[in-house]
């Protein structure tokens, strides 16, 4: 098997078993599924930050040296920590999150007032989301990844299940029964914190043990790690003694004043921090752009980190002290210079520097990542517009809605479903179960959260019904964009068993999924035909016996904004015309 660019690392592997040598050195075969991942070999030496040419020439000295039909294909388990927290996550948000929202928002909309629905009920549907939905994926994605990204083991892997246990036992309870007016049972309000403590500190200990334990130099990312975890940490104690409340005084709901501040707190902490990190480590391979500008990145750490504690005890105690209000209004500027200056270092919006240019491979995930910096350009704008909108006024709260919304859908939820549309194919060695669901979710989701961040501005400034019936549509498109993303991502992480495509028989009939090599090899008169359609390539043998073999006829089509249907008519002809 000759090793070119485009060669997909899973199947050098299974055509060289020796190879496997090589890319133990390099800590890279762990990272997808029992044969490694699905992608080619110039990707993944980037994204892993190895020399490619190094790379090829020792798996080409690997070869040389053989070992032939004696060599086994090893037999090595696939790592699906991940899944059960993912699979968790998605079931949560499409119950108590997302539907549960869709009915709360349609029911403010009937009423045309948000403080028809009971508090209690808003804050048993954001803590399912926050610690359900979001923390549920960030902490499978970390478990998974943050071993491979510092080139060791993860730590204490049998106190994965302690924690998944905890955590989830603690999500239902705190669910289902704070605003339950059941007075017996108010003692398992109390309960579901102490095991969302001890699950968030087993996650903390084992994360930080498997970092600690690593030989690798540290990176720029991990002190977003860190930082993250040890946020997590104080927003698990904070939220401790708020269930505490509830329990002490035996009420429904934690006030809004501590309540919404400690939502941003662990969004803008945990959350945002471990995104970063993640970001910093894989985006430039991701998007094919200039690693990060350090000096921003750095810059963003810092100020984020300095202005979070000052923005949630401002907050807290705005309504008691003048101080603390200026105080408050006037840390979302450097929070939001700190957002600007982290897009700007990682330069998402810059050019593709063209390295992976040759490399064919499904790239559909990009614009969901870009498109989730868009949003917290969104976030960040509202952000500096609030505090001009008069404190505690009701057109103040319609932007803190929209705000809230902008970063938990449009950034997190936007980057959650980016990042498991790459990364769980990759993990499990696969492809995505369907791309044109992956493009159903994407547009729903925009537009769904589109309507709802601008209709709730609208609805605070000027009020109409219209923009209240909106609102309350925005969030049934967003549930049928997740129920989606749901159903793909689920079917992806449920195939169990690679089939090895067989021998390429003569070719009767091109499909969309026919390889292109293979049909200019059978039919090289074919070859005239992708040239008149603008597949100028195709006259370079190298190209065709390189990207033909892995771009199927509807990858080549979409990369050339080709209409596939006219060219499958046209190319079934040029065949048929020679049987």
């Amino acid at each position: 098997m000759e090793i070119n660019r485009n060669t997909i690392i899973k199947d050098l592997i299974e055509s060289h078993p020796e190879t496997l040598a090589v890319f133990k050195k390099y800590n890279l075969v762990i990272a997808g599924g029992v044969r490694g991942p699905n992608e080619p070999i110039a990707f993944f030496a980037k994204a892993h930050e190895v020399n490619y040419d190094i790379l090829v020439q020792e798996l080409n000295e690997a070869i040389a040296k053989g070992g032939g039909e004696a060599v086994e294909i090893p037999t090595l388990e696939e790592d699906k920590i991940y899944e059960k927290f993912v699979k968790t996550a998605i079931i949560l948000t499409l119950t108590v999150g997302v539907t549960f929202g869709a009915i709360i928002l349609s029911y403010i909309a009937v009423k045309l007032n948000f403080n028809s629905i009971y508090y209690s009920f808003i804050q048993a549907h954001g803590h399912a989301q926050i610690f359900g939905w979001v923390g549920l994926c960030i902490m499978g994605f970390a478990l998974y990844i943050i071993p491979r990204v510092k080139n060791t083991e993860l730590r204490h892997r049998n106190l994965t299940n302690i924690c998944y246990g905890f955590i989830i036992s603690g999500l239902v309870l705190r669910t289902i029964l704070q605003p339950a007016p059941h007075h017996a049972f108010r003692f398992l309000v109390l309960i579901s914190a102490i095991c969302e403590i001890v699950a968030i500190c087993l996650f903390a200990f084992i994360i930080l043990q498997t970092i600690f334990a690593s030989k690798e130099k540290p990176g720029i990312f991990d002190k977003f790690f860190k930082a993250g975890i040890i946020w997590l940490l104080i927003s698990t104690l904070i939220n401790f003694g708020m269930t505490l409340h509830l329990y002490k005084h035996d009420v429904l709901e934690i006030p809004k004043f501590i309540f919404s501040p400690f939502v941003h707190l662990y969004l803008f902490g945990f959350v945002f921090m471990f995104i970063f990190a993640i970001n910093i480590r894989t985006v430039f391979a991701f998007l094919d752009i200039k690693p990060v500008r350090e000096k921003a990145v750095n810059l963003t750490f810092w100020v984020l980190n300095i202005s979070i504690p000052i923005y949630f005890i401002a907050h807290v105690l705005a309504h008691r002290s003048i101080i603390a209000l200026r105080f408050s209004q006037g840390i979302v500027f450097p929070i939001a210079f700190a957002l600007f200056s982290f897009i700007y270092g990682l330069r998402i919006f810059e050019r593709s520097t063209k390295e992976l240019q040759d490399v064919v491979m499904d790239r559909s995930y990009a614009k969901t990542i870009r498109t989730a910096y868009l949003w917290l350009i969104v976030t960040a704008v509202i952000l500096l517009i609030m505090p001009f909108l008069g404190y505690d006024s009701d057109i103040q709260h319609r932007f803190h809605g929209s705000l809230n919304h902008a970063v938990t859908v449009g950034f997190i939820t936007m980057m959650i479903i980016g990042y498991a549309s790459k990364m769980i194919p990759t993990f499990k060695g696969i492809d995505m179960y369907s791309l044109r669901l992956s493009n159903m979710t994407f547009i729903l989701l925009n537009t769904g959260c589109f309507l709802r961040v601008f209709s709730q501005i609208l609805v605070g400034i000027n009020g109409k019904p219209l923009f209240y019936a909106v609102m309350g549509a925005s969030g049934w498109i967003e549930l049928a964009a997740l129920s989606i993303f749901g159903y793909n991502l689920w079917k992806t992480m449920n195939i169990t068993q690679e089939v090895k495509s067989p021998a390429v028989g003569k070719l009767t009939e091109i499909t969309k999924d026919t390889k292109v090599f293979d049909i200019v090899e059978q039919y090289p008169e074919t070859l005239q035909v992708f040239l008149d359609f603008g597949f100028s390539q195709m006259a370079n043998p190298v190209m065709r016996k390189t990207m033909g073999k892995v771009a199927s006829v509807e990858m080549a089509t979409k990369m050339h904004n080709v209409d596939i249907e006219k060219f499958l008519h046209v190319l079934n002809d040029k065949i048929n015309s020679k049987k």
